[in-house]
């Protein structure tokens, strides 16, 4: 991992990888701020000290400066809050937009331009997917605190010009400190669902300046007694296939799936689903009972909470499958505001959601996690049946960069807080990001003023 962010240029990026991050940063940016009023980015701001000397960074969208680990928090609680940002499932979860604003506090409080903060990114993306690609951490009880802390050292390191030996302390200082516990994620959940990964984001500016200063740290962060292995995995090794040749690699950036609903990653392709047997009904109403049929791994340990089928929370609903199913049928889509307004509270998503079932076939759960899959079976009251299948691999997440949908994202998401005249602006900035030579004008441009339009 040190040899890989010590090594990896900007110019060894191919072109689809640097589009692919800008179409990531506009996906991050417009979760960011359409999250901004959101209460546990309100409490994250409010604990956040202003900060004038020092390594010191922006809050998104107040412009408060503050210490770059707290702007990281404060910025990546932004990013995660909606649910909407990028991510990557293989044998484990990373929604590695978490690093994303631990390399903007970094590059703002430095000085540093374009091309490094999309280096350092691509940085980050590689490091968190490619774990999650082969350590199944999840199911053995852990949760992303640690990988995300993990890609924002490695980023960091990368932009602080840390020596491989600085960055080798810098990633023990981030994960040893901050393994975290996947009772976050299960039952009733709470505002830190969404805090795991911008702990990690902290974590990982914190221990890459501590590293750069001088601080040394525990060896063996996987491989040793007591290091991740041994206490997380079992004691079972795992080779994380970091690139050592870049010529031909397709890098993680380019892989992620951009979300389009504000819900938890495999309930996105069931959305999908939803909204294709919708438009095969004349309504909802129709149907007397609805078999949702979907991956055994995303769900099984899922089905038997009862909160999943009565969520009293916003982060609960959009992890459940049920009702993310009954909203987008009910009403054409998932919004962040339809979250925010409790939709999943509603008589008639109830109603809906006591009519469905869920199966989990062994079909599709031999074609995940590379192909997602969703069947829907709606019965209706007439006696009729109907079936629709929607499926999305991982070679169809990567053959498009997404600049488009990107764009599309940030102007839904930001122009009633932003302005569209401040919103073109920022996706101008980003398309020429690898041209610009700080990137202080593009953290200006995201501006607000307690959440109405500004910038």
């Amino acid at each position: 991992m040190t040899q890989f962010a010590g090594s990896l240029r900007f110019e060894e990026l191919p072109a689809a990888a640097v589009e692919a991050a800008k179409a990531r940063i506009l996906s991050t940016l417009g979760a960011s701020v359409a999250a901004y009023n959101l209460e546990p980015v309100r409490i994250a701001r409010h604990i956040a000290q202003p900060a004038t000397g020092g390594a010191v960074a922006s809050i998104w969208s107040s412009g408060v400066k503050t210490t770059t680990d707290m702007a990281a928090f404060v910025n990546s609680a932004m990013v995660r809050c909606l649910d909407m940002s990028d991510t990557y499932v293989m044998s484990a979860v990373s929604h590695p937009a978490d690093a994303f604003p631990a390399l903007v506090a970094v590059a703002e409080a430095e000085g540093l331009d374009g091309r490094a903060l999309l280096l350092a990114m691509a940085i980050a993306y590689e490091a968190q997917c490619r774990f999650v690609e082969v350590v199944p951490y999840i199911e053995r009880g852990w949760d992303q605190t640690p990988v995300v802390a993990l890609g924002a050292a490695l980023g960091c390191s990368r932009l602080l010009a840390l020596t491989p030996e600085q960055t080798a302390h810098a990633i023990s200082m981030a994960v040893v400190p901050n393994i975290a516990l996947n009772q976050s994620r299960t039952g009733s959940l709470s505002m830190w669902k969404g805090m795991g990964g911008p702990q990690g984001a902290r974590a990982g500016v914190f221990a890459a300046y501590l590293a750069r200063d001088g601080m040394t740290a525990p060896d063996g962060v996987f491989e040793g007694k007591y290091g991740f292995w041994a206490q997380l995995m079992a004691g079972e090794t795992f080779d994380v296939p970091i690139p050592t040749e870049f010529a031909r690699h397709t890098f993680a950036v380019q892989q992620t799936m951009i979300k389009s609903f504000p819900t938890r990653f495999n309930c996105q392709v069931p959305v999908f689903a939803a909204q294709k047997l919708r438009a095969a009904i004349d309504h909802p109403r129709e149907i007397a009972s609805l078999k949702i049929e979907s991956i055994r791994q995303a769900f099984a340990r899922w089905l038997d909470n009862p909160e999943v089928w009565r969520p009293q929370t916003r982060e609960t609903a959009d992890h459940s499958l049920p009702c993310t199913v009954a909203m987008a049928l009910l009403d054409g889509t998932i919004t962040p505001k339809m979250m925010e307004g409790g939709r999943y509270k509603d008589p008639d998503v109830l109603a809906l959601m006591s009519r469905c079932s869920i199966a989990l076939p062994d079909e599709f759960a031999a074609l995940a996690p590379r192909t997602r899959c969703c069947r829907l079976t709606a019965t209706l009251k007439s006696g009729e049946t109907r079936v629709v299948e929607y499926r999305r691999s991982l070679d169809e997440d990567a053959a498009d960069p997404g600049w488009d949908q990107g764009v599309q994202k940030f102007q839904e998401l930001a122009s009633e807080v932003l302005g569209m005249p401040a919103v073109e602006k920022v996706i101008s900035t980003v398309e020429r990001l690898h041209e610009e030579c700080r990137i202080d004008g593009l953290v200006a441009l995201l501006a607000v003023v307690e959440g109405k339009p500004g910038g």
